[in-house]
């Protein structure tokens, strides 16, 4: 299993929704300095979301913002414990790992706590793991040089993280808004319409390059941004067309979990996400994502795929019009 992708566990739209509106009240209080009400808030979230808790649709959000909040209301321990089962149930999951987030917070918790070579290991893993610059675009500008080992004094580390990080007021947990600067946006418009073309010519390869130089302009957290979602599925739809179900997956599930884009109103994303679960054989998610897609347009949004995955819904549920 360790080259495949590992899926995480579908909640409930009410639930995603119910935990969605408790993390951004979170990111509301923690902006107006009222820390012990945010952890309040995030961690009433946390406790909402069912077992396994860190492989379901939501864990990734949560944890990102709660750990940190941990960290600023100077719960460490807490916080440290989080990261741990974090990365430990990454690392013991038997499948590739390509979240890389566990490890930059874990690192980060372990400064808060004064272990700086502790924290270089850890910051080295999401290196090891994927990590890339934009990974660390949201993250104090030194951790990055830690983890390519450009910095690798303790005393030195040790003050940067006192004045960049300790002699902040607040914890930041997003963006004060999700809207590019007008040249990012009009850069990304730029490749988006050079993609386009691309895919029209049924160069998907070269499509799938043009984009991904287009979301790599965008900032972490990535699934803040509308742009985000149209570029994780069209990338996922290049890779449909070139039989890569596993990267496809990657980029759909990327595009399902964008907080400012509701994936489940979009019938083109439950098509491919359930197309992709039967491809993988995940059969009870296929039929979930397969039957939200033919609640949203009917039959009609199967017309121009293979017929296998409309036999496939017909023989697992009793269809009734929708509406």
């Amino acid at each position: 299993m360790k080259d495949e992708i590992r899926m995480a566990v579908s909640l409930p739209v009410e639930l995603e929704n119910e935990v969605f509106e408790l993390s951004d009240l979170a990111c509301e209080l923690l902006e107006e300095g009222k820390v012990e009400e945010a952890l309040e808030k995030i961690k009433l979230a946390w406790e909402k979301v069912p077992e396994p808790g860190y492989n379901t649709s939501v864990s990734h959000l949560i944890l990102s913002a709660l750990i940190p909040v941990l960290n600023t209301a100077g719960q460490h321990n807490e916080a440290l414990r989080l990261t741990k089962e974090w990365i430990a149930d990454l690392e013991n999951s038997g499948y590739r790992i390509y979240h890389t987030l566990p490890y930059i917070l874990h690192g980060e918790t372990l400064l808060f706590l004064k272990d700086a070579d502790a924290a270089k290991e850890s910051f080295y893993q999401a290196v090891k793991y994927g990590a890339k610059k934009r990974d660390f675009s949201d993250q104090p500008g030194f951790y990055l040089e830690v983890a390519q080992k450009k910095l690798n004094d303790n005393q030195e580390i040790m003050a940067l993280f006192e004045e960049k990080v300790l002699s902040r007021s607040v914890t930041i947990l997003r963006p004060e808004t999700a809207e590019l600067s007008a040249e990012v946006s009009e850069r990304i418009e730029d490749l988006s319409e050079q993609g386009n073309e691309l895919f029209e010519e049924e160069k998907y390869r070269e499509c799938i390059q043009v984009w991904n130089e287009a979301l790599a302009l965008i900032p972490e957290p990535q699934n803040t941004y509308r742009e985000a979602f149209w570029l994780e599925t069209s990338i996922g739809d290049c890779y449909f067309m070139l039989n890569d179900f596993e990267q496809s997956l990657v980029h759909f599930l990327n595009a399902k979990g964008n907080i400012e884009t509701n994936a489940h109103e979009n019938p083109f994303v439950m098509l491919r996400l359930g197309e992709l679960f039967l491809e993988g054989a995940h059969f009870n998610d296929a039929k979930e994502f397969l039957l939200r897609a033919y609640m949203l347009e009917g039959k009609e949004i199967f017309e121009a795929e293979d017929q296998k995955y409309f036999v496939f819904l017909e023989q697992n549920v009793e269809l009734n019009k929708p509406g």
